[in-house]
């Protein structure tokens, strides 16, 4: 099955949305100040990479894969 890009797109913005939704409710904040961060995160910058196909997964697996690359930076 061939995935159109105009389709991945959008695939990446829902995940986006969801993860970073996710993110905000559990550290009790605002999705509009977690969204410029993510979006500058490595996880980020993968999640664009069509390479990597993140987005073959779920907001749960981004989620992680953020908290640990900002874990791993403290």
């Amino acid at each position: 099955m061939i995935v159109a890009e105009a389709q991945i797109d959008s695939v990446i913005d829902l995940l986006i949305a969801m993860t970073v939704e996710s993110i905000a409710k559990e550290n009790g904040c605002d999705a509009s100040d977690v969204l410029p961060e993510f979006l500058k995160s490595h996880t980020a910058a993968m999640l664009y990479d069509p390479e990597n196909k993140l987005w073959g997964y779920g907001p749960a697996y981004l989620e992680d894969m953020y908290v640990k690359e900002l874990s791993s930076k403290a």
